[in-house]
């Protein structure tokens, strides 16, 4: 399968709402900006900061919107995770930022976890992971963590072994490996990502479409 074209308009999760799902019970929702996915027909709802989020609390707040969403949300475990990046080569889908994406009820959202290797990014991806699995996120459909290297060359083992041990507790792990041409600022549709990045598309398009 070949890379497709980037979608047109995939942008980032912003918003303004006010709002809080009956689900998430004494947070603080606090206003934010949101600008259309690429799907569109959703409405924004309200923010609810991490540290003001369901335990165990991760690095990721929750975002909660009304309506069709796009086909798949890319949620950053961490600043400079990559979302925006992987968003270009992933048809209709968007990047939630630190956020989860939460529909209300009775909508399900398709979310991708996104880390860096390093051992800041993966300890934010466990943590998140483990959010997750503690079922505080009933309208979240959690598809598989992607973890992208911070660095060429081989990982250290340490981070290897955290990488497996992380991988246990998701649905499905994708490692992507280091592209020199994001690093220099290449834009995504103008670079030759490996192949790595075409079994990505293909797992999520065969998920999505199953």
């Amino acid at each position: 399968m070949g890379m497709p074209p980037p979608p047109s308009g995939a942008r980032g999760y912003e918003g303004t709402g006010h709002e809080a799902p009956p689900t998430m019970a004494g947070t603080t929702p606090q206003a934010y900006r949101q600008e259309e996915a690429p799907s569109g027909g959703f409405v924004a709802q309200a923010v609810i900061p991490a540290d003001r989020g369901p335990s165990p609390q991760s690095t990721l707040g929750l975002a909660t919107y009304s309506g069709q969403g796009p086909d798949l949300w890319l949620s950053s475990c961490h600043g400079g995770a990559g979302t925006s990046t992987l968003a270009a080569f992933v048809a209709n889908s968007a990047s939630a930022g630190r956020y989860w994406p939460a529909p209300l009820p009775p909508g399900r959202s398709r979310v991708l976890l996104v880390a860096r290797s390093h051992a800041a990014g993966l300890q934010a991806a466990q943590a998140a992971v483990g959010q997750w699995a503690a079922g505080v996120l009933p309208s979240v459909q959690l598809l598989g963590l992607v973890v992208i290297a911070d660095a060429p060359g081989k990982r250290p083992k340490p981070l290897s072994d955290l990488v497996r041990l992380i991988a246990g507790g998701v649905p499905r792990l994708w490692e992507l490996p280091w592209v020199e041409a994001f690093r220099l600022g290449d834009p995504p549709d103008r670079a030759k990502p490996p192949p790595a990045y075409s079994r990505l598309i293909r797992d999520v398009d065969g998920m999505i479409a199953g």
